[in-house]
């Protein structure tokens, strides 16, 4: 079983135009657990919202596409939306069902405002599903391989700037052996410098032993 994770940047598609999403550009969402296409064209999902809940609920609640909206009482910034799907969200979630694939909640979006997605399946059907989405949204891949449950949990101890530095160590080949790349290689790319680097690394690597031990 396998998974790719990839961010989309942003969406420049007709098909998604400001009035026509399900969430309001004002409103700051920290990650969708969940949508879910109905037979009547409309969908619902569960949001975790951002910075002032109550001031995006009650913007959600008057967004003319939103039809029904209720938080939860149980968790903290989690909101329940029915809304009018939009044609570029059923495209997309066609797309994943059309070729078995799984997606792995959340949806997160990182603090510039992409979303990072993460999809289980084969790796010939996401070549497929990935050459069927439309022009309009650009994807930037972040990773590909043999899915393990637990990859998930360990990635959300790390914020987004931990997670692009590890990943720039890996792909320099910083933890290979022999090393292929020093602290130095790494902060010559990053612009800060070798010992903030290796700092870094540190709080990242103790997060996530602490985590597996």
């Amino acid at each position: 079983m396998r998974y790719i994770t990839f961010v989309i940047p942003q969406i420049d598609d007709e098909r998604c135009s400001n009035g026509a999403c399900a969430t309001d550009r004002a409103v700051k969402v920290e990650a969708i657990h969940y949508i879910n296409l109905l037979d009547d064209g409309t969908g619902v999902g569960l949001y975790q919202l951002r910075d002032d809940f109550e001031e995006g609920a009650e913007l959600l609640e008057a967004h003319p596409d939103v039809l029904a909206c209720e938080k939860s009482e149980a968790s903290e910034g989690l909101i329940y939306l029915h809304f009018r799907a939009n044609a570029l969200m059923t495209d997309l979630l066609s797309i994943f069902r059309r070729y078995e694939i799984v997606v792995n909640w959340p949806m997160e979006y990182t603090d510039q405002g992409g979303l990072r997605v993460t999809m289980v399946g084969e790796d010939k059907k996401f070549r497929e599903a990935i050459a069927e989405i439309p022009d309009g949204i650009q994807i930037s891949l972040e990773g590909i391989g043999e899915y393990r449950p637990d990859m998930r949990r360990l990635a959300s101890l790390l914020t987004d700037r931990q997670r692009e530095l590890l990943e720039l160590a890996v792909e320099a080949g910083y933890y290979e052996m022999p090393r292929r790349a020093t602290l130095r290689d790494l902060a010559d790319r990053t612009n800060i410098s070798a010992g903030t680097v290796g700092e870094h690394l540190r709080k990242i690597e103790m997060k996530i032993i602490t985590e597996l031990v």
